[in-house]
């Protein structure tokens, strides 16, 4: 990011916060960094988010449709050359662990689907670190 001298947002929704606090962990994230929402609750996505409602009743909090959406808003929401979100169910109490990954470029928005198992702390941090993996592949593109 600072050696293409661009700026990053973050929405995440189960991971509560776990991609900002790495960012923040390293030297000069001011410079790249504009910021993030915990947007845990669905009322949080739409309220302060501006998640279409109908988005999310169509096709539930847990796709690729809302992480877009999520990915956008934030994007706008700070002003930044990309957004990333996250959505899903960590575990192991809602079933599967299906979650998602959005990405909001400066060009296009998109979005991958993953089940990492249904270990909560196993599913959160390899979230975090495909999120970076996924960003970073986007990043050396340009």
């Amino acid at each position: 990011l600072i050696k293409n001298n661009s700026t990053i947002s973050l929405a995440e929704s189960f991971t509560g916060g776990k991609i900002s606090d790495s960012l923040v962990s390293i030297a000069g994230a001011s410079t790249f960094f504009k910021g993030c929402v915990v947007c845990y609750s669905t009322e949080s996505k739409i309220n302060t988010l501006k998640v279409n409602i109908d988005l999310i009743e169509k096709y539930s909090v847990v796709s690729s449709q809302v992480v877009e959406s999520m990915a956008v808003e934030t994007k706008k929401m700070f002003n930044s050359d990309y957004g990333l979100a996250t959505t899903g169910n960590a575990g192991p109490n809602k079933g599967d662990s299906t979650i998602f990954i959005g990405i909001a470029t400066p060009k296009e928005v998109f979005s991958f689907e993953f089940n990492f198992g249904n270990s909560r702390e196993r599913v959160t941090n390899k979230a975090v670190n495909k999120s970076f993996e996924l960003l970073l592949k986007e990043l050396l593109k340009n």
